[in-house]
Formats: C-alpha cells, structure tokens, sequence
C-alpha cells in the first residue's frame, strides 16, 4: 500500500536531515498509515498522540529512502487491571517524487470474521 504525503520537495533532494525533518513536522498527515491496525494486540490498544519521532532518514538510492521511526502506543483495560504503554521502533522505505513523498506501507488490518469463512 502506498501512502503519499504532498509536500514542497524536489525530485532530486537526496538530503536525508532535510527530508526527516520535512517528515517529523508533518507526520500527523500519515501516522495512522505508519501505525497500522493495533487490534492485532488488543482491541484497547491506543496510539499514544504526539509520540512520534523520526529517529533517522537514510539513503538507499537514487530518490529512495528507508525512514527509522517509533511510537508508543497504550493497552488499558480496568477488568483486566493492564495499563501498559509500549514503545515500538519501525522502518518504512519511500520514494521522492516532485511534490510528494510515496510511503511503502506494509497493509495490515485485522482480517474480519467475514475474512475467516
């Protein structure tokens, strides 16, 4: 699945400190993307807001990028007396385009009960 952000980038921009930065300052506009579906944990799994940070923007090729990113995300539930908060660490490869990033997010959303039969 791709996830495109729009932003102000030229085709040829190979800076990765700009492009982390770029992508920190807007990552609202993809964070649920970059999080995916959390009901493969639980069904009271919560991305904690504002608890992303782009660790790093590295080059792999010409206009190709791998992005280090990490969140935290909470599982409470008071029957079960859970309140945990946990720190994951991800990466995701995109492509720099004129105007726009394009993410390679990987898709995956909890199958349903239609999905199983």
């Amino acid at each position: 699945m791709t996830v495109t952000l729009p932003c102000d980038i030229a085709v040829d921009e190979n800076d990765s400190e700009k492009l982390k930065i770029l992508i920190q300052q807007n990552i609202p506009k993809i964070a649920s993307a970059l999080v995916g579906d959390l009901q493969w944990y639980s069904e009271n799994a919560q991305l904690n807001e504002n608890s992303f940070r782009v660790k790093s923007v590295e080059q792999v090729t010409t206009n190709r990028f791998k992005m280090f990113y990490d969140f935290e995300w909470n599982l409470f539930s008071p029957c079960l007396d859970l309140n945990e908060v946990t720190r994951r660490e991800e990466q995701v490869t995109f492509n720099v385009h004129a105007g726009a990033l394009h993410f390679e997010v990987v898709d995956n959303q909890r199958p349903g009960t239609a999905d199983e039969l």
